[in-house]
């Protein structure tokens, strides 16, 4: 759901309607496009009405465009005051990515399309206020990444880094957050395993939500499901017992009562440092070391979020693998010629095809920046 005076910013620079709301979808959530999504999300199969918009937001400055393989251009929308008026100015969609993630943000873009009257969580601010200050949820649960400063030792912790789009499903009195995943059309499953494991604290800690496994590839979506409900759905039994020795013992251990641990003690501690950490149960043992629970307890508070009907797992069908990030030749970018005022960004679009170029060279050849 948009917000109508972000509309109505947008259209103050000579949008129309629809090119106002398709603009917004395509900076909150992806900050990339195709002019086949814009038609597509306009019911218009061909015809002047994508190169308008694009010759438009050219002119102002909002855009930046390149090009790939099959000769489809890929376009930014980067003026900053474009997201000033829809006070979105610290949002990261601004900048240069490398060729894969443009792919999965065009991808995340098809699905937003795709749905765009959901209520969805669009920045990292309304997520992590959403899961730890409306559902009180520890910061510990959420998906993070810490950034270390380059030229002193501070550290950034940013959250749901990789902008897989959040909506909320609001039913009578029920709020259940649904989670998406977009997946590109190749074989491999990496992403989706790395996305469950990023994501499997918060998803254990939640009494109900729902995740839909986003992909142009059918093929891959049954498997998705497997991988979902081995490591999501019915997670590993855990023995409550077991749980419990290996918490009572790690108790001792961290307040320094070493000598009263015997060696099978110290065998079940090493085994239970593998098997129990992450997230999820460092909470749990944090409030048994306050509450000292009972087996009883401890089994209850583990299985409270697994009950039966409050997950879901669905599919969604994806109209475009893109494809042409694997059909690079020679990138070219550029601005047509006229298009832009002198002022408003020139040398933008060699710095746009320079940044993608570069991109796609490391990720062959696999070297880092």
């Amino acid at each position: 759901m948009i917000r109508q005076d972000y509309i109505e910013r947008i259209r103050r620079y000579g949008y129309t309607e629809t090119e106002a709301r398709f603009l917004y979808l395509a900076a909150t959530h992806s900050g990339y496009f195709t002019q086949r999504q814009f038609l597509r999300y306009a019911s218009v199969e061909k015809g002047g009405l994508g190169s308008r918009l694009i010759a438009k937001a050219r002119v102002l400055g909002h855009m930046r465009s390149a090009q790939f393989g099959l000769h489809t251009m890929i376009h930014n929308i980067y003026g900053r005051r474009f997201y000033e008026a829809i006070a979105k100015e610290n949002i990261r969609n601004r900048r240069h990515l490398s060729p894969d993630l443009v792919r999965t943000r065009l991808l995340i873009l098809d699905f937003v399309l795709a749905r765009p009257e959901l209520e969805y969580l669009e920045t990292e601010h309304a997520k992590r206020q959403y899961f730890h200050s409306h559902l009180k949820l520890s910061l510990s649960l959420l998906p993070c990444r810490i950034y270390k400063g380059a030229k002193d030792n501070t550290e950034t912790r940013r959250y749901f880094v990789d902008r897989c789009p959040i909506f909320l499903d609001r039913q009578d009195s029920s709020e259940v957050p649904v989670f998406v995943y977009c997946d590109h059309g190749e074989s491999s499953l990496f992403g989706f395993v790395s996305y469950l494991e990023s994501y499997k604290p918060l998803l254990r800690s939640l009494p109900a939500f729902r995740l839909i496994y986003a992909s142009p590839n059918p093929k891959k979506c049954q498997r998705a499901r497997g991988l979902f409900t081995r490591r999501i759905s019915k997670r590993a039994s855990i023995d409550v017992a077991h749980l419990q020795r290996y918490f009572a013992i790690r108790s001792l251990w961290e307040s320094g009562k070493t000598a009263a641990l015997s060696r099978a003690d110290r065998d079940l501690l090493r085994q239970g440092d593998e098997q129990y950490r992450d997230a999820f149960l460092e909470e749990i043992y944090r409030h048994w070391t306050v509450n000292q629970m009972s087996a009883t307890q401890l089994h209850v508070f583990l299985n409270a979020n697994f009950i039966a009907g409050k997950q879901g797992f669905e599919t969604h069908s994806l109209p475009d693998s893109y494809d042409i990030f694997d059909h690079v030749s020679v990138a070219k970018s550029r601005y047509r010629s006229g298009t832009i005022a002198p002022n408003a960004g020139s040398g933008l679009g060699s710095t746009f095809t320079t940044s993608l170029q570069t991109s796609h060279v490391q990720r062959n050849t696999g070297t880092n920046a």
